[in-house]
């Protein structure tokens, strides 16, 4: 009798055993499929996967499954709302869906350890050997359902859940309630700083935002600080926020350099021609002209009506440059010589 039981249970444990690695093999084929369709489907939408894959995949105990070391590069162009015209390097330590809830109609999915980078703008540029910047210690939760039927979860229901993530990826909102932290990392003059990033909820969809007190703090390493305004803007374009800083501290930066070498430099008008011109470069004349117009609303330092036309004109100006090709050293001489540029506020 003893063999008998000590049998049945080698057995079953050989059968278990089978069953988790027939499992696994099942779960990488599915996978890669859903891969191959987020990358035709992200290409509909105008975003190119140029690379993804996992690194394992397999059950999670009987509760959920498990996908661990996740790697993706993605080409987002201009109209991509989270990070316009760059490559965007995703990774991800493990992710897991639950079974028991997926069995429900519902798509229950937790991710941990992400890390994001830019790739291609001015966040990304540093001095070699320096840490990377970019988002650190991510943690997403969120539940949606799906639309599977009576009948259980079909091919279709469970496609929508990368088809979800490339409209979130392409709008920048979603009206699916989830929950994501992390922690963005970057330097302002030299010195590294950090600013948490979670969920809003507004009207009922939910985005991503940089933490507002966050961007006030950083905002005092600038000489100039940022208006209300600009601070909601900054705030409401978390992956955006480390190139709109850097930027707009260089072009406080040469203008100061100039005016020092050269009294007759108007400091003012150089600062807002180079400053449009660097945004226009990274982001379009249309974001930067909202970035600029920001500054303008609920000035910190009182301005004149003077001054505010002064500083709208010069902004345009900066912004024609951008688009016409100059390059950036031209720009001093012709904030020099343009007749374009206002140099001194007229009353």
């Amino acid at each position: 009798m003893k063999k008998f039981f000590f049998t049945v249970i080698i057995v079953l444990a050989f059968l278990i055993v089978g069953g988790i690695m027939v499992g696994d093999f099942v779960l990488e084929k599915v996978s890669s499929k859903a891969l191959e369709y987020l990358v035709t489907e992200g290409k509909t939408r105008g975003i190119n996967v140029d690379f993804a894959r996992f690194g394992d995949v397999g059950l999670n105990g009987f509760s959920a499954v498990r996908w661990r070391k996740f790697v993706a590069v993605i080409n987002a162009p201009r109209y991509i709302a989270l990070a316009p015209g760059e490559d965007i390097v995703v990774s991800i330590e493990e992710i897991n869906l639950g079974l028991t809830r997926l069995l429900k109609g519902v798509a229950a999915i937790s991710a941990h350890d992400i890390a994001l980078r830019v790739e291609g703008g001015l966040s990304s540029k540093g001095t070699p050997g320096e840490p990377q910047e970019g988002l650190n210690n991510g943690e997403l939760r969120v539940e949606f359902p799906l639309k599977g039927g009576e009948k259980g979860i079909s091919a279709i229901a469970l496609a929508e859940i990368p088809k979800r993530l490339l409209q979130f990826l392409q709008q920048g909102t979603t009206q699916i309630p989830f929950d994501f932290r992390a922690e963005s990392t970057f330097k302002i003059g030299g010195s590294a700083v950090k600013a948490d990033i979670t969920t809003k909820m507004e009207n009922s969809c939910y985005f991503l935002v940089m933490s507002p007190d966050d961007v006030r703090r950083i905002s005092k390493r600038l000489n100039e600080e940022l208006t209300e305004t600009e601070i909601s803007l900054v705030s409401t374009h978390p992956f955006l926020a480390p190139s709109l800083f850097k930027i707009r501290d260089y072009a406080r930066t040469q203008s100061e350099a100039a005016y020092a070498k050269d009294a007759t430099v108007s400091e003012d008008a150089y600062r807002h021609v180079l400053w449009s011109f660097l945004l226009t470069k990274e982001f379009g004349p249309e974001f930067a002209r909202h970035v600029t117009d920001a500054h303008e609303i609920g000035a910190v330092k009182p301005n004149t009506e003077a001054d505010h036309k002064m500083d709208y004109n010069n902004n345009k100006v900066g912004r024609d440059y951008a688009k016409a090709g100059y390059a950036e050293d031209l720009i001093l001489e012709l904030v020099m010589t343009d007749p374009q540029v206002i140099r001194i506020p007229q009353q």
